[in-house]
């Protein structure tokens, strides 16, 4: 995959054969909004030593920079060791599995959101201790609103 910076918050994605812009924002205190092809995507960004983990909805991916010249700008939510869940879609929260002061491992599940009439379960990114929850079992979301935050 190559990524070229066309200016602007716009970005050339090669993968492959396939060729995409994406447009790219950082609203405050938020997600990444990235447009592509039309659709609306929110991606947390949080580092990890030398890798970037990338958080849409319920997944995670881990992608490491090669070219270390760009690596001391990339993106980080709010910084290494540090998590904002946030809801990528309206739905309504099902489970919440943590608490304000829970410890979390990467890979720990924190709370349930059904959403298109499919369970999403969100897991740590990272490691730490949940400093912020904001939301209970039964409660309605919207795209965008915050979960829960890993400290």
């Amino acid at each position: 995959m190559e990524v070229s910076e066309l200016g602007d918050g716009r970005f050339r994605v090669e993968v492959g054969s396939e060729r995409l812009e994406v447009d790219a924002r950082l609203p405050d205190g938020g997600p990444y909004s990235l447009l592509v092809g039309g659709r609306v995507y929110l991606v947390d960004v949080t580092a990890d030593g030398d890798e970037l983990i990338l958080g849409m909805g319920p997944r995670m991916a881990r992608v490491r920079i090669e070219d270390g010249r760009r690596r001391a700008g990339a993106p980080v939510t709010a910084g290494a060791g540090r998590q904002r869940v946030v809801a990528p879609m309206p739905g309504r929260v099902v489970a919440v599995f943590v608490t304000a002061g829970s410890r979390v491992e990467v890979g720990a599940a924190l709370l349930v959101l059904e959403a298109m009439k499919m369970e999403n379960e969100f897991r740590a990114a990272v490691a730490g201790v949940v400093t912020e929850v904001y939301v209970r079992p039964g409660q309605a979301v919207d795209a965008g609103d915050p979960l829960v935050v890993i400290g």
